[in-house]
């Protein structure tokens, strides 16, 4: 069977139509917004669907602020799930690569190695909270050192212990870096809201031949449009395409709400709503940052590049890493396709494994502007799109043989 690159339009627009709704916060307006218009897209290719509910923290952007001795007021974005405070301390510099000092009551100033960040369940995270956490501290303002420059929110699980934090960009710090040891500070945090509801869209095309789970987040630290936006466009593609194209197939389709939490929404459709994995042929994952842009970094300046950003992964059960990387050969990033267990995959993809899906695969990654307020659609390489949604279309006919 031919592939055609699908370049129509209809991911270019799928693109648009998604980052138009705003911000993707977990049960925001956006939130809500992109899962009705999926659920009008997918019944109008013939699933049924409906929706899993389920409760997540209240988050639009919230920011809080920390205001130096001189009366310098730096703000930035609250680490959620967000713990309130109205407390000045003593001010006590970590640079990341250096021991902790005596942290002991202080506010502490985290300046984090380079890298994209993306969880608080990273080895150097869990390294910051463990000690902060021991020394009972005021809070932690984390300058967030990312190829961006920009402050970069953090995934946590829903129910964390954590103390009151800011991430502060890195652009926006030099005061501060400046501020001396010793002197003191104010970290101010609004009491976080109720929580709100969100929702898992899931939806189904009956068949009497092999069962296909196809899924991808759809919530996110903002507009995510490079983040999200492709894993929503070739999920849409898929479910046109795999209704016609396997006709007989049993396919079931999820959107998930929840991503910012360590994969909420994830876990809520493992627990009762996915298919078993027995009774699974194929399981195809459309994680982060499938089609970003790369950039030249030079200076204070990004300049985009006509490619895409290669720090995207491709994982694949035992036995379809082989099809993997013949299929994908060409996809920067994709074309190392890795045989990958819960062990080393990420985001829902390691949830998919961990629970015994034996027939599995899926990408994630992350871009320049993961977790920040600029993802925006001019973050996407929408050629790379089509070419990538092809490979995908392709890897699922070889998959099932």
């Amino acid at each position: 069977m031919e592939f055609e690159e699908s370049n129509d339009g209809a991911m270019e627009h799928a693109i648009a139509t998604y980052a138009d709704f705003g911000a993707h916060f977990s049960g925001s307006v956006g939130d809500h917004a992109t899962t009705d218009w999926l659920d009008r897209e997918l019944l109008g290719a013939g699933y049924e669907t409906r929706r899993q509910t389920f409760e997540v923290p209240t988050c639009d952007g919230e920011a809080g602020s920390v205001t130096l001795s001189d009366g310098t007021s730096l703000s930035g974005p609250v680490q959620m799930p967000g713990l309130a405070t109205d407390t000045q301390a003593e001010l006590v510099h970590w640079h990341a690569d250096l021991p902790p000092p005596e942290l002991g009551g202080k506010l502490v100033v985290y300046h984090s190695r380079f890298g994209r960040h993306s969880s608080l369940m990273s080895p150097e995270w869990q390294r910051v909270l463990k000690a902060t956490r021991e020394a009972q501290l005021a809070g932690i303002v984390a300058i967030t050192n990312g190829p961006s420059r920009l402050a970069i929110r953090l995934n946590a699980p829903f129910e964390f212990d954590l103390v009151p934090m800011l991430t502060i960009s890195p652009a926006d710090a030099a005061a501060l870096r400046a501020a001396t040891q010793g002197q003191t500070a104010r970290l101010s945090i609004a009491p976080a809201r109720p929580n709100r509801l969100a929702d898992n869209l899931i939806a189904r095309r009956k068949g009497p031949g092999p069962r296909i789970v196809v899924s991808t987040p759809k919530s996110g630290w903002g507009i995510c449009a490079s983040e999200r936006g492709p894993g929503i466009a070739i999920f849409l593609m898929l479910a046109r395409r795999l209704a016609s194209s396997l006709p007989d197939a049993d396919i079931h389709l999820v959107a998930t709400s929840g991503h910012e939490y360590e994969n909420l929404g994830a876990h809520k459709f493992l627990e009762s709503a996915a298919p078993a994995p027995a009774e699974t042929a194929l399981w195809v994952h459309l994680g982060a940052n499938l089609s970003a842009v790369d950039f030249h970094d030079l200076g204070p300046s990004l300049l985009p590049l006509p490619s895409p950003d290669p720090q995207r992964y491709l994982g694949a059960t035992k036995g379809l890493d082989a099809f993997a990387r013949e299929i994908f050969n060409g996809r920067p990033g994709l074309e190392a396709a890795y045989a990958m267990s819960a062990d080393d995959a990420a985001g829902e993809l390691r949830e998919i494994l961990a629970a015994g899906y034996a027939s599995a695969f899926g990408a994630f990654g992350a871009g320049r502007f993961h977790h920040t307020d600029q993802d925006t659609p001019d973050k996407v390489d929408l050629i790379e799109l089509a070419a990538t949604g092809s490979a995908f279309l392709k890897m699922v006919h070889r998959a099932i043989g």
